[in-house]
């Protein structure tokens, strides 16, 4: 399979924001399946306000719990924590686009009206689509593979056509640059799960240092 290798900022450069505060308000009506999102968020403190915002996670082995508050930080990378990857782990620019195409409400086959004709047979309703998003999320940041994130040959399908497909053309259409990683710390200073957000994007010059690079690869899927 070949797909499209990229990532934000450097590690060395990653961390771009002060400490703030956010609660994990709720999982949404279409999130919980895998125990992904949609994730609920709501921001409390901090130099960004991101307002209530849904969002997906991207590590497999840290969690939250509805009505926490955390601490975080804006990152471009996930740290301590996740099931692949380095620490810290930059974010994939695909995952970016595709998280940016979502908030956007322009996200391909994803239905947003739960009217049950999402998915690339339009069959999926708006929680097996956010699942769908979720297990390509978790692909495309080598937390676990889509076909041991779902059992629904839909979801797959949709999921794979994300990773495969159409993350590398949002890319190139250029979404992605306002999308963040929120570190994220519990009340007594462990890891929690680290997860997507959007920021108002400074200024040009601030930007110029947090470009995507990339250089399409061929990777074979480890395990099926």
């Amino acid at each position: 399979m070949t797909i499209g290798l990229a990532t934000l900022a450097a590690p060395a450069m990653a961390d771009i924001g002060q400490d703030g505060t956010v609660r994990f308000t709720s999982l949404t009506p279409y999130g919980g399946r895998n125990g992904g999102g949609e994730f609920n968020f709501t921001s409390i403190a901090g130099p960004y306000d991101f307002g209530d915002y849904i969002t997906f996670c991207l590590e497999l082995n840290e969690t939250v719990a509805v009505g926490q508050n955390y601490t975080v930080d804006v990152n471009t990378v996930a740290v301590d924590g996740g099931a692949g990857g380095p620490s810290p782990d930059p974010l994939d620019a695909r995952t970016a686009a595709l998280y940016a195409a979502f908030v956007r409400g322009t996200l391909a086959h994803y239905d947003f009206d739960n009217s049950g004709d999402g998915g690339q047979s339009g069959d999926l309703d708006r929680k097996m689509t956010a699942a769908a998003l979720q297990a390509a999320i978790w692909e495309l940041e080598e937390e676990r593979t889509i076909e041991n994130t779902e059992s629904d040959a839909s979801v797959r399908a949709l999921a794979n056509y994300y990773v495969d497909t159409l993350a590398q053309q949002l890319v190139n259409q250029g979404l992605g640059g306002s999308v963040r990683v929120l570190n994220m710390w519990k009340a007594n200073g462990g890891n929690a799960q680290d997860m997507l957000v959007m920021i108002p994007l400074p200024s040009a010059g601030a930007l110029a240092g947090l470009g995507l690079a990339g250089i399409a690869v061929r990777r074979r899927r480890a395990t099926r």
